[in-house]
């Protein structure tokens, strides 16, 4: 079986969790970015047993087949040229995107 690690404690961006990235370079929301565990990976057991000086859990291991059928797709608006966005007064401007000519009220 493969897992992904949380983060458990603070373990969010906005409503997405934190995972281990890959070769233990800190963190991503990005699971194509997540180290994937197989079980019986002593580096995995290792991680997942790690607890802090207070005794907290620090990480949470979680099977990638449920975590995978649970990820939805989004788009990060830092990544966006918003002068690409044809949004002209509240309206989207379909022949900016090269869409049919006609003019649609944004958000329908």
């Amino acid at each position: 079986m493969q897992y992904y690690l949380q983060r458990s404690e603070g373990g969010y961006v906005g409503n997405c969790l934190l995972w281990w990235r890959k070769g233990g370079h800190g963190y991503t929301c990005d699971l194509k970015e997540a180290e994937v565990f197989d079980e019986g990976d002593t580096n995995f057991r290792q991680i997942l047993t790690y607890e802090d000086g207070m005794k907290h859990k620090k990480y949470t291991a979680w099977e990638k087949n449920y975590i995978d059928s649970c990820a939805s797709l989004f788009v990060d608006h830092q990544n966006l040229n918003l002068t690409l966005s044809g949004v002209d007064n509240g309206l989207l401007i379909a022949q900016k995107l090269d869409a049919p000519a006609e003019t649609v009220r944004r958000g329908m």
